[in-house]
Order: C-alpha cells, then structure tokens, then sequence
C-alpha cells in the first residue's frame, strides 16, 4: 500500500489555499522562489499602509504504517524552528479520491512545538511524527479554519512592524526559503495574496517582478 506523493499532496493543499483566499475576496499572485526574492517583491505598491501577516508551510504527506505517521527531517526543522512563522503543514490524504477534500485534511502545526518531540527521539536525522504524539505532548496544532481565525486574530503568523524588518527576515530565512513550499504575504483587508512558491523555477534572466503594476495607479 502507498499513498499519493509529496508533490501531488503539495500541490492539491496549495491549490485549495489559493482557492480559499480566492473566495474571500483576494487575488493571490503565485511568484517562483528565486535568489534575492526579498528584494523583488513591489511591497510599497503592493501593501503600502496596509497591515500584513506572513507565515510560510512546509508541506508533509503521510505514510502508510501502524499507525500512520509523518516524516520529519531533523536539520530542516532545526532551521525552522528559528521562525515561528513557517509551519508544518501535515497532510491525512491517502487516497487521491481525497485530493478536493486536502484543506479539510490538513493539520498545521508550530514548528518550534515538535521540540519536545524530537528531543524525546533517538533519531538523528529524521523523525516519525504520529497523529497521537500532536496530543500526548501537547503540542499546539491547527485545522485550516482555526488557523486562518488565529492568522487574523494576530495568534499565529508574523506581522512586519516595517517593509525593511519583513526583507530582513526573508534574506535570514534564505536558505530554509529555498526548500520551504509556500510563503504568503497576507493583508488584512481583501487585496493582493503574494505566494511564493519553490515549486515554481525562475526564469534565469527575470527581472524585478511588477505585477503590472503602474507607478502612479497601482493595480494595472
């Protein structure tokens, strides 16, 4: 027995993001996550005034055992954890019949909580993380719904106090970004989603991304 890959199981749950944010009112633009990518985003065009959250998912499918479990790798998740704002995003999908279904089957969870976990391990590079560990050990998780309730709530995810601390961070989290699925650039009023996806490859001779954006009246 198998369940569906990492990749089909990452692209259904970020496809159903996109869908969600899409029904509430916002245009998500999807970017390739390529080098300097915190230099390239148009944030003052883009989210000039306005407050944001971002939060970035590292996506997990599940495997076949008894019981199920998740495959932590442990030096990815030693850099995480140096964020709060990237989580796991730990799939229940088994079948593709469930691939409509993938944010009712998503469990999103701190990556600095699966600490006590991991430390508990004698694993040394990758940990098998089961359903029942989320509760045995208190650790802190979410459905989607709670989750984009928490986003908003300003409970989870990471608010920039400015334009500079939010490329700082992303220049930090560079290498972790390189591997990291998704990061989004949320407002809190209905407006443009920035996605940034490792899934996507950039073109090598790319310039700065506009968006199509005009200077002097925003949105084109």
């Amino acid at each position: 027995m198998s369940y569906p890959h990492e990749r089909q199981v990452e692209y259904w749950t970020s496809r159903a993001i996109e869908e969600y944010f899409d029904n509430e009112g916002y245009t998500v633009v999807v970017l390739p996550n390529s080098p300097h990518i915190e230099k390239r985003i148009p944030y003052d065009h883009l989210f000039a005034g306005q407050k944001i959250k971002v939060f970035g998912l590292q996506y997990k499918r599940l495997y076949p055992g008894n019981p199920d479990y998740w495959l932590i790798d442990i030096p990815q998740w030693q850099r995480a954890k140096r964020f709060p704002w990237i989580y796991y995003a730990l799939s229940q999908i088994v079948s593709i019949r469930q691939r409509r279904n993938a944010l009712h089957l998503l469990t999103i969870v701190e990556s600095h909580a699966l600490g006590p976990q991991i430390a508990s391990s004698a694993a040394k590079h990758a940990m098998r993380l089961k359903d029942a560990d989320l509760g045995k050990n208190k650790i802190l998780y979410f459905r989607w719904g709670g989750f984009v309730r928490a986003l908003f709530g300003c409970r989870v995810g990471w608010s920039p106090a400015s334009i500079d601390e939010l490329r700082g961070n992303l220049a930090d989290a560079k290498s972790l970004l390189s591997t990291l699925a998704d990061l989004y650039i949320v407002p809190f009023q209905p407006g443009i989603v920035v996605k940034v996806s490792s899934s996507w490859r950039p073109l090598e001779d790319e310039g700065r991304f506009d968006f199509g954006l005009d200077e002097n009246n925003g949105w084109a």
